[in-house]
């Protein structure tokens, strides 16, 4: 057995209690392998009814009752199975405080109902990140590697329905939609252009990921072409800046920081040229390029202060200057308490938007529980880089929204935590046993 798979002892023992563990632990499995499974489905479903016979934001709810399925599955398997631990525990008491600061708001009048609901749903898919951690902790290695053909397919799927989209001007995968088509872009089957951002780069992320455990193959370096590719064809700022932070972090995790910075400015001067190429050679590259151009230059020229930032903000930094002036109204007790309806006022940054739902003191201690899962002491290049992916996806978080608040890329982002941690864990023995054997002899 592996030195960080977790034993069953008690598993399957008559007369022992294990035998409802016993039962739901494929249980776990399932679920995993059906979210996994479904969400494609589920999204493209959202995506479809949105533009279709269902009109408005309602009609985007399948992936999200796919998945509330398989997260209520999941925390019922782990329940029983008994895998509740102390960590846990603090988790859930942080959802309980954030759910009770809403329902206080609620209750006083903040926000009304239908907020209200928005509001909890918001918070739960924060924290559902957690579940799915858990949930694949309770893997053995084998079954982990089981399960990871199947996401790389789903990530290929988001992907290639991005290169789709693009190739073939599919109305409904377009990142802007309208009859102007102001910027070009391609978000897919996904609903909203930041979560596919989010979502590429994690993809990216694990990808790379691969790359670091089992070296360059065929089959990876296609994987990560194919991401790479569709990241850049989302149109969005996030996207971009995502998937270089995730290559800086992949190239800086494995070499050397001299070479490290020779691999990543080549490679971004690579892009460039070969962005600049198509651009040139490509008539349809060439006015999807140009929409996007002349819409920043449009606002470029009537923005009246502070109009680099307002552009590379998207006029979040308007948002967030409107709902400050708001807090100070209130004499910030939002910033405190929590409970604030940022679905009413979002500033689309995720950062700002979970301070005020759930109050500075839960937010600290989420982000330091979430910096846990990707930060580890070790010195393997696995572990680097899955320190310095978390600090691209705190900035990214802390520039964009869709990214921490996304229920698409919780699962993801988990895969990649417990793939760091358990990298680490091995290292970690390795390193041990190789002390035991030197002091031995």
């Amino acid at each position: 057995m592996s030195s960080i798979e977790t034993p069953n002892r008690w598993a399957g023992r008559p007369g022992s209690g294990g035998e409802i563990a016993y039962l739901t632990k494929p249980l776990t499995w399932i679920f995993l392998v059906t979210g996994f499974a479904l969400s494609p489905l589920g999204d493209f479903l959202s995506v479809y009814a949105l533009k279709g016979s269902v009109g408005g934001d309602f009609g985007a709810r399948y992936s999200l009752f796919i998945r509330g399925i398989v997260i209520v599955g999941l925390l019922v398997a782990m329940t029983f199975r008994g895998k509740v631990h102390s960590s846990n525990l603090r988790i859930a008491f942080l959802v309980a405080l954030a759910i009770a600061a809403s329902t206080c708001s609620y209750t006083l009048g903040g926000m009304t109902r239908d907020e209200f609901v928005e509001e909890i749903i918001v918070i739960l898919k924060v924290f559902s990140f957690f579940v799915y951690v858990a949930a694949l902790c309770g893997l053995s290695d084998r079954q982990l590697s089981k399960l990871e053909p199947l996401i790389r397919a789903v990530l290929i799927i988001y992907a290639l329905s991005i290169v789709a989209g693009a190739i073939f001007s599919i109305e409904m995968f377009r990142s802007y939609r309208g009859e102007t088509h102001i910027r070009a872009g391609y978000k897919g089957i996904v609903y909203a252009q930041n979560e596919t951002s989010a979502l590429m780069m994690a993809g990216l992320a694990y990808g790379c990921l691969r790359v670091l455990r089992n070296g360059w193959n065929t089959a990876d370096g296609l994987f990560v072409g194919i991401l790479l590719t569709a990241s850049f064809l989302v149109g969005t700022k996030g996207a971009m800046v995502g998937a270089l932070g995730v290559i800086f972090a992949y190239s800086y995790a494995r070499y050397g920081v001299l070479k490290a910075t020779l691999r990543a400015a080549t490679l971004v001067m690579l892009l460039i040229g070969v962005a600049f190429a198509v651009y040139l050679s490509v008539p349809s590259v060439q006015q999807a390029a140009d929409l996007s151009i002349n819409y920043f230059a449009y606002h470029h020229d009537r923005a009246n202060e502070d109009q680099l930032l307002t552009i590379l903000m998207s006029g979040r930094n308007l948002k967030f200057a409107n709902v400050w002036n708001d807090l100070a109204q209130q004499n910030f007790v939002a910033l405190l308490t929590g409970g604030y309806p940022t679905v009413r006022y979002p500033i689309e940054i995720d950062g700002p938007d979970l301070m005020l739902a759930l109050g500075f003191p839960v937010f600290c201690l989420y982000l330091y529980d979430l910096g846990r899962q990707f930060i580890h002491r070790s010195s393997s290049p696995v572990v680097r880089f899955g320190k310095l992916f978390f600090f691209v996806l705190i900035i990214i978080a802390f520039t964009a929204g869709h990214v921490l608040t996304s229920a698409i890329v919780a699962p993801f982002l988990a895969v990649i935590a417990v793939v760091v941690k358990r990298s680490a864990l091995s290292n970690n023995s390795a390193l041990l046993m190789l002390g035991q054997n030197d002091g031995a002899n």
